[in-house]
């Protein structure tokens, strides 16, 4: 996998912009886009006119991480030994509110979602409270190949410093027959600037992992069938507003279960083509206003399954889910 000398674009507009450090690949910070306001006469829909004040303000923070050159039937044991990594910080302190990743190439065309194997951003300066074995950056972004949009409830935002040091981990390989070259990592941002006027309830994102600090998949046998399951102490009371699925192809389903229930309160189920890639991931993401409540001393436990249907090992199972976790005040 071929790497790129590193490359910093910052096109200046009247808001806040990215300063970026140098890490092994080049990190394009190409565009910031605020939501119009607009300006309606009295006899309007008040609807209109909430949606308007609601909009207003939102800016889109599109980033680029790349590009790398990925020929056909690249391996992803060399991806996962060498990820694309780049430390940033936001230069204004921000709710972010949700996002969207794509994979794209040098005109900004849409590329197979299959060419991005997992991308994690973490905020290095928030302590991951579910790795017992060290001290790690706490992820509040992670996108498979799903290309998962996120959308965080109304009045709900991850808080982001512009003291906060910040690390993309972005793992990019070719499974398919054609080679592609420039290949990026798009992720549009959503978030609003930390002032008076945008006062907002803060959430707390927890990647649910088999492996919660280091985040590598899980291995599969040959035509066989795997069950992970794991167990999570929360930070305090609270719900689980939204989540998502981290998986990939030969993925079976996803459940998570509150405290000592033995039914679960979320279940994602993945319907696969024929080469067992995913096509859709059923009631993905998980979207609740009101939240999934969880007491003070109620563990939240994950179980992910495999089916490995190949006549080969399949080295690259992601065995995780993404929450966004409210806590009580």
């Amino acid at each position: 996998m071929k790497k790129t000398n590193f490359i910093i674009i910052i096109i200046i507009v009247s808001m806040s912009f990215i300063s970026c450090t140098k890490g092994e690949s080049g990190l394009e910070f190409v565009a910031q886009e605020e939501t119009p306001s607009a300006s309606v006469s009295d006899d309007q829909d008040s609807a209109i006119n909430e949606r308007l004040a609601e909009e207003s303000g939102i800016r889109h923070f599109l980033y680029h991480v790349g590009p790398v050159d990925l020929p056909a039937h690249t391996k992803l044991d060399e991806a996962l030994e060498e990820p694309i990594l780049m430390n940033f910080r936001v230069d204004k302190s921000l709710w972010i509110i949700g996002f969207k990743p794509k994979v794209i190439d040098a005109t900004g065309a849409e590329l197979p979602s299959d060419l991005l194997f997992q991308a994690i951003i973490s905020n290095e300066h928030e302590e991951n409270t579910l790795c017992k074995e060290g001290a790690t950056g706490n992820p509040f972004i992670s996108a498979t190949s799903n290309l998962t949009e996120i959308e965080l409830p109304k009045g709900y935002g991850y808080p982001v410093m512009e003291t906060d040091p910040l690390e993309a981990k972005v793992i990019l390989y070719n499974p398919t027959d054609i080679s592609y070259v420039d290949v990026s990592f798009e992720l549009d941002v959503i978030a609003r600037e930390m002032n008076e006027f945008t006062g907002m309830k803060d959430v707390k994102p927890l990647l649910l992992d088999v492996d919660p600090c280091t985040h590598m998949p899980i291995q599969l046998e040959p035509e066989s069938f795997e069950e992970q399951e794991a167990s999570f102490d929360l930070p305090g009371s609270g719900s689980v507003i939204v989540g998502q699925g981290i998986v990939q192809k030969f993925a079976s389903y996803v459940e998570l279960f509150k405290g000592k229930d033995t039914t679960s309160f979320w279940r994602t189920e993945a319907i696969l083509d024929e080469n067992y890639n995913i096509v859709e991931l059923i009631g993905n993401p998980f979207e609740d206003p009101d939240g999934q409540h969880f007491g003070k001393d109620d563990k939240i436990t994950m179980k992910v399954a495999y089916e490995n249907l190949g006549k080969s090992w399949f080295k690259g199972a992601s065995a995780a889910a993404m929450i966004y976790y409210s806590i009580d005040e």
